[in-house]
């Protein structure tokens, strides 16, 4: 699902440079993920992150974190992300996923918390339009296990009761359940 979401934004940043105009760097840094040449890739994003246009550079940073995701290298993936936001990226319900994601997988459950939960009231300020279901119940999976991890049981359960009602068919999520009616 990962590389779904992944995928998703890379398209997304390949529209948004078509449309504004961003520099070679960030449409060759594009091209070049989504061959997941991923060398080639950072290099362009790199130069693009340089660049003395915010826009660009904001753009830049995003593919960069893209990058980083993709690698596996989710502290500098976080890092890229929120130096993206730094400079005026647009904030999407997609890239506080991957912001979340990052975050959770360096084993900072908190800020992977904060940025899912921001990502998820994006999503409900708009009714739902911008992210599509399955991103919205990765996020609230993802919110659980963030409250899980970091011991706060009666969020925890009080989410995993949410989400069971309204995904009564998720066998992790039950098994989950079933964990924190123990703790």
């Amino acid at each position: 699902m990962k590389k779904k979401r992944a995928a998703a934004v890379i398209a997304a940043l390949s529209a948004a440079c078509l449309f504004s105009g961003c520099a070679n760097a960030v449409q060759d840094g594009a091209e070049a993920l989504e061959a997941k040449d991923y060398e080639t890739a950072a290099q362009e994003f790199q130069t693009a992150a340089a660049d003395d246009d915010k826009e660009t550079a904001a753009e830049g940073y995003r593919g960069l974190g893209i990058v980083y995701y993709e690698t596996g290298e989710y502290a500098k993936a976080l890092e890229a992300f929120e130096s993206a936001l730094d400079n005026g990226a647009e904030q999407t319900v997609e890239l506080y996923n991957l912001m979340g994601v990052s975050a959770m997988q360096t084993g900072d459950y908190a800020k992977g918390l904060e940025y899912i939960q921001s990502g998820l009231a994006m999503a409900d300020a708009s009714d739902g339009g911008e992210a599509d279901d399955s991103l919205i119940r990765e996020m609230e999976y993802n919110e659980i296990i963030c409250y899980e991890q970091q011991s706060d049981w009666e969020n925890a359960k009080a989410k995993i009761t949410e989400y069971i009602s309204k995904y009564p068919d998720d066998e992790a999520a039950q098994k989950e359940a079933e964990f924190l009616q123990t703790r």
